[in-house]
């Protein structure tokens, strides 16, 4: 994926020493080479397990072949799709394989994590890839609480042979396959259901729980064999127990084959396939369409933090390489798969997030009446992960209603530099997130818990 990397040793073997050191080492970009479409025939071996956090929403994406086009920052786009990234894939500018950003930046950030193929965002004056998600041209998703997305819901599909609703784009023999699958991943959480066993097994935990997701726990003998097997995950996803909020930092970690650390409980499981068995095209691990493998780009560690940024920014130097704006990406597809019972999640077995884990939120929050509300020209909303501001704000408190399933927060500064001078705290989708500013002037805030998500608000006077 990287393909101008030098391969001076088995890509097994610097593979291997890779994962062991991102157990050290949290950030993703470092040092390590750029990515271009040069070459692919190539396969760089770094390897980048990491979580998720930038922006989101919710969109149904079946296929965008429409012929009418328009154009952004000089790149042709249709003017007609479900999702607005994947009109990047029907231009000239399209990449050649699934693993690719299109050769052409868009003028400004776009996409939303978890809902559709590309998101963009901004590093510096650049605009850069972050997530790649699923096949090119067109895409299956099931994201909607209407309809049978979670495992639960697709197992009674399955079991009671009523017709299958035609945007799943399956047939029942393709459900049935998909059912048993992941009822073989539901059997592996059930066998690791006590972390002490995980711990036994070689799963070895990240730094925090991610929101919505849960804390990584990766098995880097899994990752480094190259199989796809749905009873072996790569990663257990294992979370608080009972909903508590987690500690800031790490859950515990494993020692000696035994967990040490507070109380935990499994909520689901991801795997990951490097790019050196799967190749560059998009991966078909799980039967039928449903499951969009995805792939990070540039994402690193700074402060405690997971942000997207060049991997010149990470590693400490001024400016990125204006020349080959694509950045880094992992080695290989990843996908997270819910089939633990006590946290089926209705946005869809491989929903990137999962709103019955901490911080707990509703998933019909995202209901069209909601994102409707965005054109309320008093109305400051979070929404589609991202900060829609009104206009006119005056001194005092101010309020933003969080449109969103997810939890979010209004946090003042940025992640890299928090100014402490407001923080709304970790508020659940559905409800309102408040701030208080007593000075008129203009304040820059992000979300503590997806640092891609940032905005700015210009209070005026009383």
């Amino acid at each position: 994926m990287l393909h101008n990397t030098e391969v001076t040793r088995s890509w097994l073997q610097k593979l291997f020493i890779t994962a062991l050191g991102l157990l050290v080492l949290g950030c993703s970009g470092g040092a390590a080479p750029i990515s271009t479409q040069a070459d692919p025939t190539q396969t760089s071996v770094g390897l980048i397990i990491a979580t998720d956090s930038t922006v989101a929403s919710a969109t149904t994406v079946t296929s965008a072949n429409l012929p009418t086009t328009t154009t952004s920052g000089g790149v042709s786009l249709l003017a007609v799709s479900g999702d607005p990234t994947l009109q990047l894939d029907h231009t000239s500018n399209a990449p050649t394989s699934d693993a690719f950003a299109p050769s052409v930046m868009p003028d400004t950030p776009m996409g939303r994590i978890g809902y559709t193929r590309y998101v963009f965002t901004r590093s510096g004056e650049q605009i850069i890839p972050a997530l790649i998600e699923g096949p090119r041209a067109s895409q299956t998703r099931c994201q909607k609480v209407e309809l049978p997305c979670s495992f639960g819901d697709l197992k009674a599909l399955s079991d009671s042979g009523a017709e299958i609703p035609s945007t799943l784009n399956m047939d029942r023999s393709e459900l049935g396959e998909l059912v048993t699958q992941l009822g073989e991943v539901a059997g592996a959480l059930e066998k690791y259901s006590d972390v002490n066993d995980a711990c036994a097994a070689g799963y070895r935990p990240d730094g925090n729980q991610t929101p919505n997701m849960g804390s990584h726990f990766t098995n880097f003998p899994l990752v480094i064999d190259g199989k796809f097997d749905p009873a072996a995950p790569e990663i257990l996803l294992f979370v608080t127990a009972d909903d508590a909020t987690p500690p800031f930092g790490a859950l515990g970690r494993c020692k000696d084959g035994a967990w040490k650390g507070g109380e935990v409980e499994i909520a689901g499981a991801a795997f990951y396939i490097p790019f050196a068995f799967a190749g560059d095209d998009h991966f078909e691990g799980f039967s039928g369409p449903l499951d969009n493998w995805h792939i990070h780009y540039n994402l690193c560690r700074l402060a405690g933090q997971d942000v997207t940024v060049l991997p010149s920014v990470c590693s400490g130097e001024d400016d990125g390489p204006l020349d080959r704006p694509q950045g880094d990406a992992s080695e290989g597809w990843m996908i997270h798969a819910w089939a633990d019972t006590g946290h089926d999640n209705q946005l869809g077995a491989f929903s990137m997030w999962n709103p019955s884990i901490w911080p707990l939120s509703d998933p019909e929050a995202v209901g069209e009446g909601s994102l409707g509300s965005r054109t309320a020209s008093n109305t400051n909303l979070i929404a589609d992960f991202d900060y829609q501001v009104a206009e006119a704000a005056v001194p005092g408190k101010i309020s933003f209603f969080n449109a969103d399933p997810e939890a979010h927060s209004v946090t003042a500064g940025t992640p890299e530099n928090p100014t402490g001078e407001f923080d709304s705290g970790v508020v659940g989708g559905g409800r309102a997130a408040t701030i208080e500013i007593s000075q008129p002037g203009t304040y820059e805030f992000f979300c503590s818990l997806h640092p891609g998500m940032r905005g700015a608000i210009t209070v005026g006077g009383s």
